[in-house]
């Protein structure tokens, strides 16, 4: 029956006549893998990469990069707090733990947890691109690139400017955001600085968001070019019910540190990328804020406060001959943790920073070393990539991923994918050692495995864009949050298998008149195949079963314009809802969002209606969104 539905979803693929599109453009980058200008993700040529522009962000109503990815086929954004707050992301239904994410192409994944790989230092506004690959990337991207990568890119503009936004709207939103970019042959600047803040739409939903960053590269005739970032983000928020509707006033406080220095030389024929990088990200989470109801549970002793390291490097060698193009590289990455409740006991307490009084009392530290290797050929209208990569770490021993990606194009406007790839991800922090009044741990947790098969097909002409995917993966030792009905508390367990099988379809139509400028629909189906029935799952097994993208630009009068995205959304699975003490569906939803924009060179008015309908959703468990909001603001470049 599983062979049955693989060959027709293939066949579907290829000769569906349903034409749809995310709101994005998928865009091909440049025939060529690695350029001084734009290093992308990973190679287009065998793969689909969907590419989010510069002008496509500054188009669309949202406030934040989860808002932004929430209309992307394929992507499941699962929020708790709006305006990128804390939010879940997903990708052809793997769990928040499965994707890598990148910055600048540096690999920022948080391993205590999921929820903490959005916390992303910098403002909306400064992103040039967003790359997404959905599928496994292990074999060239690292372990945890287990569903899919997203890579955000900034500082792509050649000009020199100084600008500055303020935006104001529903609920007490305030955001202000200086930037300055300075660029010239050999040298590049960007820094940063911006702040938002919200009331909330509800109780204990208010939140404080401080970012800065700085990033500067230098080109030099023989040395090759040298690339720094520095960041630090710090966000303050009312957590309602974050984590469990039973304890609605939680609150949360993080801090992330980021800092790299990359290294890029192309000399004839061969070229060699490194970077080194460090991440600190420090939490305190509070389950009752500011101790308020907590002398009610005599076991609520205190806070939970964690401080994550991540140090690594990574270094790659490429050789382009007769016979394709030979990569090898390794990658060394080491994650620590300092907690009050995660990893095991110390002998001697470390004080936590930023806190009076209080002490870490447990660590947990791992090193995780990849050695991989991959090899590519053109050949007329064939392209073929193949590799593989080992990772070790002494708890879970060493795993091998390896894939191929296969590519034909019968014409100069299509091209037809093939690709097989396996992936492994390793249990987090919280994974193996998060203890609480409602959870359970396991530290004897198994990595992650699986098998996924693509076949896809990519149509581009000058003024429209198709595309399709259908994919079906093998998943083994998914690891996810269950309980029986009769328990109380959620235990971290592998389940024996949850096998992923779906269809994404997107096109897009760039008109030549003056009224319309694009238009655009897409379509993702998903179904999750699971051995795990007698478990209410509180993450992997409720996923994004339909999801349906339709977008419009067009001119209204003059340099006034109007932008419309339009989401509808079907989930399987159920929470607890605890008004009503029973197990409640997920019901569909629709989103309409709007922009209207009126743009010269030197400044930008708009106004950004989200939730046009004012529906009332939840995304996870029984945590209600916003209804409709109205935010309004203006940029303006100084020089």
């Amino acid at each position: 029956m599983i062979r049955r539905n693989i060959a027709l979803l293939f066949s579907i693929c290829l000769l569906s006549g349903i034409y749809s599109q995310t709101s994005v453009k998928n865009v091909d980058l440049e025939e060529v893998e690695i350029s001084a200008d734009r290093t992308q993700l990973y190679s287009s040529l065998g793969r689909i990469v969907t590419t989010i522009e510069k002008v496509q962000i500054e188009q669309a109503a949202v406030r934040s990069i989860d808002d932004l990815l929430d209309f992307v086929a394929g992507i499941d954004v699962r929020q708790r707090g709006a305006n990128g707050v804390q939010a879940d992301l997903s990708i052809r239904g793997g769990s928040f733990d499965q994707i890598l994410v990148l910055l600048n192409g540096v690999n920022i994944t948080d391993p205590q947890t999921g929820h903490y790989n959005l916390d992303i230092p910098v403002d909306i506004g400064d992103v040039s691109r967003v790359e997404i690959l959905q599928g496994s990337s292990a074999r060239v991207l690292g372990p945890n690139a287990f569903s899919g990568a997203i890579n955000i890119v900034t500082n792509e503009n050649h000009e020199s400017k100084l600008s500055t936004s303020l935006s104001a709207g529903s609920y007490g939103f305030l955001s202000q955001n200086v930037s300055g970019n300075y660029a010239s042959e050999k040298f590049k600047m960007l820094g940063s600085v911006s702040h938002k803040k919200s009331n909330g739409h509800i109780a204990n939903t208010d939140f404080d968001i401080k970012n800065g960053y700085f990033q500067t590269g230098i080109r030099t005739s023989n040395a090759g070019n040298i690339n720094m970032q520095l960041a630090y983000q710090q966000k303050s928020f009312g957590a309602n019910s974050f984590y469990s509707l039973t304890y609605p006033n939680q609150y949360e406080h993080t801090k992330t540190l980021f800092s790299s220095v990359g290294w890029e030389l192309n000399t004839g024929k061969m070229s060699f990328r490194s970077h080194v990088y460090f991440r600190r990200h420090h939490d305190r989470f509070e389950l009752f804020r500011d101790f308020e109801g907590a002398d009610k549970f005599p076991w609520y002793k205190g806070h939970n406060y964690h401080q994550t390291d991540v140090t690594g490097g990574k270094f790659v060698f490429s050789n382009t001959w007769k016979q394709g193009k030979s990569t090898l590289g390794v990658d060394i990455r080491n994650e620590h943790i300092f907690s009050t409740v995660l990893g095991e006991t110390i002998q001697k307490p470390r004080p936590v920073p930023f806190e009076n009084g209080i002490d870490f009392t447990r660590e947990a530290n791992r090193m995780l070393s990849t050695v991989f290797t991959d090899h590519s050929l053109s050949l007329k209208h064939w392209y073929i990539a193949a590799g593989a990569a080992l990772t070790h770490n002494v708890k879970f021993g060493t795993s091998i991923n390896g894939g191929i990606d296969a590519s034909y194009n019968p014409s100069d406007y299509t091209r037809l994918y093939v690709a097989a790839n396996s992936a492994v991800r390793l249990p987090t922090f919280t994974d193996l050692y998060y203890q609480s009044a409602t959870q359970i741990s396991n530290p004897n947790l198994k990595p992650e495995k699986s098998l996924t098969l693509e076949l896809g097909t990519k149509i581009n002409p000058i003024n429209q864009t198709f595309t399709a995917t259908t994919y079906y993966r093998f998943g083994s030792n998914i690891i996810d949050w269950v309980k029986t009905a009769e328990a109380e508390k959620w235990e971290s367990r592998n389940l024996t298998s949850v096998n992923a099988m779906g269809t994404d379809l997107s096109y897009e139509y760039r008109f030549r008149n003056k009224f319309l400028k694009t238009a655009g629909i897409s379509y993702s189906y998903l179904h999750l195949n699971k051995k795990a029935e007698a478990y209410d799952s509180k993450y992997a097994l409720d996923y994004l079963k339909h999801k349906f993208v339709m977008k419009i630009d067009h001119a209204i009068w003059s340099k006034l314009t109007g932008h419309w995205s339009f989401a509808w959304h079907d989930r399987s699975g159920n929470y607890f809802d605890f008004g009503s003490k029973q197990n409640t569906d997920y019901k569909p939803y629709t989103m309409l969002n709007a922009k209207i924009m009126w743009k010269t060179r030197k400044m930008t008015l708009f106004t950004e209606i989200n939730n046009l309908l004012n529906q009332h959703y939840v995304d996870f468990g029984g945590i209600l969104q916003p209804g409709i909001t109205v935010n309004t603001g203006i940029r303006l470049t100084i020089f």
